[in-house]
């Protein structure tokens, strides 16, 4: 494997801990991980792979696209293409101006239970979604959007002026299926702090 696809590995692997908020240390943080990429996409991974790819257990086989794929879309990209043509990679140099124009919320890092966000996008689409947890949002309003209050989805990653990618919306049919807000311009957001709500209603 060349140089830059470990490290592009490692970054991707990097990403998952801090979004999902927990380090694969042991059997049990494999195991539980399994879970949730289970829950969040309903894909199969088996724990011996993840072990593999943490370097966990020692392997000399390269990693098989589909997990790649899985993992890259559990923090917020399409695919794992897409994370390393984002430039998060780090075998990917990413200049100063694209570091302040790329505004990102890291939902597990920067939520707390009850924060909202704000959501735009082209063409005069908004919504405002709750964050439950685990990376879990419920829409509470929208506008001109087919995410309708009473929604929920997956999302651990939201970058600003790209399109938003999310897992397991679940709509009046009950099917989990994913979404794309904000193909064309990508996506606005605006965190409302659980704090600054109650703060509000009570000067009402």
């Amino acid at each position: 494997m060349k140089k830059e696809d470990e490290n592009n590995i490692q970054a991707l692997l990097g990403q998952v801990e801090v979004a999902f908020g927990r380090k694969m240390k042991s059997p049990r943080d494999f195991e539980w991980l399994c879970t949730e990429l289970n829950a969040r996409q309903g894909v199969q991974v088996s724990t011996t792979t993840l072990k593999r790819l943490w370097g966990y257990l020692t392997s000399t086989t390269s990693p098989r696209r589909f997990t790649l794929d899985s993992l890259a879309r559990a923090v917020g990209y399409r695919d794992y293409d897409h994370f390393v043509h984002k430039g998060q990679g780090s075998g990917l140099d990413e200049s100063p101006s694209d570091v302040v124009l790329s505004k990102r919320l890291n939902v597990a890092r920067d939520l707390a239970v009850r924060d909202r966000v704000l959501l735009s996008w082209h063409p005069g689409r908004e919504c405002v979604v709750r964050y439950l947890d685990r990376n879990q949002f419920v829409v509470e309003q929208s506008t001109n959007t087919r995410l309708l209050p009473g929604n929920t989805f997956d999302c651990g990653l939201m970058i600003e002026d790209e399109p938003l990618y999310i897992d397991n919306l679940v709509q009046q049919d009950g099917m989990p299926k994913g979404y794309v807000c904000g193909k064309v311009g990508g996506i606005h957001f605006e965190v409302i702090k659980a704090e600054s709500s109650t703060m509000i209603a009570d000067e009402d």
